[in-house]
């Protein structure tokens, strides 16, 4: 008999004993069929997750086709033996619509040595088949050769044929897409809920290095979509889908995920996996594992101890942050961002070692500082979320957003090693961060390693194709690249998608007045005037263009409403060098360059490169303005 490891589950007064296969109540057997055994050892070794009825009916019947009343038979029985009926549930619950969960507290205990393997002598006998007659004993040897020798003779052919013929591998699949998580709670309010469990699942995901994983916002244009997955694959361009449903009922978290082959619609994996809010990242670190595992997607140990090292969350701080990412970051105006901040403040005092929410508020300040949302002093909004990405990295050193976070601190900081070396650890961590790849391509063009830098942008266009703000970004590189028809039907491209795109407008402006067309600079700045509600960048770029349109009296009239509004509130200096460009009054021009030089502001990496400052290239003060930045 082989030796084996002995061990027990114990719940309540009852032992099961796996070895002998053994049901015992305060020591006493308990007369079980094999088949309720077997089913009983399913339940109890998956304690606290929902078993769905397909699973079980593979798990206790392997390779037989047999009904589900057999299941709820033997669920009857099992319960008969533990005195448990299905209105009070004390250890057997049924999931309506889905299947079983074991709901008492199970005890693994480990019993020290080996011991032989027994017989079961506490199972009852399944009932035998029903074959309308007595068999006699003197005759049963005939009747086993004839059933018997048929059988073996199948059993070689089959063995002759496999060996010819062996198993076909499943379908190949190196990228994936995760489809919206559908919100089954049935308050709309929730969606934000729904947005972050997907998230968080693209995110794990993600970590593979050997699998493609398309990012969240791309993901999200397909949200309510009646598209087929066949459809959605050929666009994306992905080899399978997952697909799936989260429901989340005061403290509990159902996620119920299948696996798709996109191209042929084949389901290859579905799993409902249940947890407390607390453990919620571990139960989407769960399906990643387990995806890959049916993808034969190999991890390195260093993604394995990725993906399993989770810290619980406080359910009050995780909902906060999701709340802040997903209602408000992705608005990106200064209302939104400082709702944001409110949020990820929150989720940070509720709990101070969740990683994640620090590097939200990492995420918010950087965007406040920028000549786009112009809501913080840059030198001011970078020490914010340097603090903030600092402990997000000290909490989880293998967080790839962290690093990005502290490689656009250190970028718009002029520390141009400390970023580069950022950006590649976050692409390292997660090659399939579309934001890391994006801020890496700002980078290099402020370099001006002009086909790196679009090179970058186009991989983070591969991992996102629908996103806005990696669009209008590499459009904007395109822009520095000179390669201004390309500029333009980029961000002609972003707009037709969303005419609401104010920093589309804004590069746009910008583009079409590098190309000396200075009426449709005029139209497309003015457009993005209005749309951001007079954010004074934007007001700059209007001024720079009537400047250059000739029309120096609306220009003028443009500076002093930015000369007013800094008096009340902060202005960026870049929206003031703008405007005198535009009016040809360099010296203004410099002694605004200077005070954007003291706070650091972002608009100076880009001098080496940037159209728009062509003017001021020939003054000896701009080559020593360039030294002092380091370019």
């Amino acid at each position: 008999m082989p030796q084996q490891n002995k061990h027990f589950y114990e719940f309540g007064p009852f032992r099961v004993d796996p070895l002998k296969r053994r049901l015992l109540r305060d020591g006493e057997p308990l007369r079980l069929t094999p088949k309720a055994f077997d089913l009983l050892l399913v339940l109890v070794e998956e304690c606290g997750r929902t078993v769905e009825k397909d699973e079980l009916l593979k798990k206790v019947w392997p390779g037989t086709v047999v009904e589900e009343n057999n299941l709820n038979q033997n669920i009857t029985a099992l319960r008969k033996s533990l005195g448990d009926s299905r209105q009070d549930s004390r250890y057997i619950a049924t999931v309506p619509g889905l299947g079983y969960r074991f709901v008492a507290d199970v005890r693994k205990v480990e019993a020290d040595g080996l011991v032989e393997q027994t017989a079961a002598p506490d199972l009852a006998p399944e009932p035998p088949p029903r074959l309308g007659g007595v068999v006699r004993p003197n005759r049963l040897f005939r009747y086993a050769l004839l059933l018997l020798v048929p059988l073996a003779v199948v059993a070689l052919v089959y063995a002759l044929y496999t060996k010819e013929k062996p198993e076909q591998p499943g379908p190949a699949v190196s990228s994936i897409m995760v489809l919206p998580l559908e919100n089954l709670s049935g308050d709309p309010e929730q969606e934000y809920f729904a947005d972050g469990m997907t998230d968080a699942l693209i995110g794990d995901l993600a970590k593979i290095g050997g699998l493609q994983v398309i990012s969240r916002t791309s993901s999200m244009h397909y949200k309510g979509t009646k598209k087929s997955l066949p459809e959605i694959a050929k666009e994306i361009k992905v080899d399978a889908v997952v697909e799936g449903t989260v429901q989340r009922s005061g403290d509990r978290v159902v996620i119920r995920a299948q696996l798709i082959h996109a191209a042929s619609d084949r389901h290859l994996w579905v799993q409902t996996y249940e947890r407390g809010m607390r453990d919620v990242l571990d139960l989407q670190s769960e399906i990643a594992q387990a995806i890959a595992r049916e993808v034969k997607i190999q991890m390195t140990p260093d993604e394995q101890a990725r993906l399993a090292s989770r810290h619980p969350v406080r359910p009050k701080a995780f909902d906060d942050y999701l709340q802040g990412r997903y209602l408000y970051w992705n608005k990106r105006t200064e209302e939104n961002l400082a709702k944001a901040i409110e949020h990820f403040r929150n989720a940070v005092k509720e709990d101070a070692s969740f990683a994640q929410a620090h590097v939200g508020l990492a995420d918010c300040y950087n965007a406040m500082g920028t000549v786009q949302v112009g809501a913080l002093p840059p030198i001011e909004a970078r020490r914010l979320a340097e603090q903030s990405a600092v402990k997000a990295l000290e909490l989880d050193a293998g967080l790839a957003e962290a690093h990005s976070a502290l490689g656009h601190v250190k970028h718009f900081n002029w520390n141009w090693t400390g970023a580069e070396q950022d950006f590649k650890r976050a692409i390292e961590l997660n090659q399939n961060y579309a934001n890391a790849h994006n801020f890496y391509a700002g980078y290099l063009m402020s370099r001006g390693r002009v086909e790196e830098s679009i090179a970058a942008s186009n991989r983070a266009r591969e991992l996102d194709p629908f996103s806005l703000s990696i669009s209008a970004q590499r459009g904007f590189l395109l822009e520095n690249a000179r390669r201004y028809d390309e500029a333009i039907a980029q961000l002609r491209a972003v707009i037709e998608m969303d005419r609401n795109h104010y920093q589309a407008y804004w590069f746009l402006g910008h583009t079409y007045a590098a190309k000396g067309e200075f009426e449709q600079a005029i139209t497309a700045a003015q457009k993005a005037v209005d749309l951001s509600e007079r954010v004074p960048g934007a007001l700059g770029f209007l001024g720079l263009a009537y400047g250059l349109a000739g029309r120096k009296a609306e220009a003028t009239k443009v500076l002093d409403e930015l000369l007013k509004l800094n008096e009340s509130r902060y202005v960026t200096p870049a929206a003031m060098v703008n405007v005198y460009i535009g009016l040809g009054d360099k010296d203004q021009a410099f002694v605004w360059l200077e005070k954007a030089y003291q706070e650091r502001s972002n608009y100076l990496p880009w001098l080496k490169v940037f159209p728009i400052v062509d003017p001021l290239r020939s003054d000896p003060r701009f080559a020593d303005l360039v030294r002092r930045i380091g370019l």
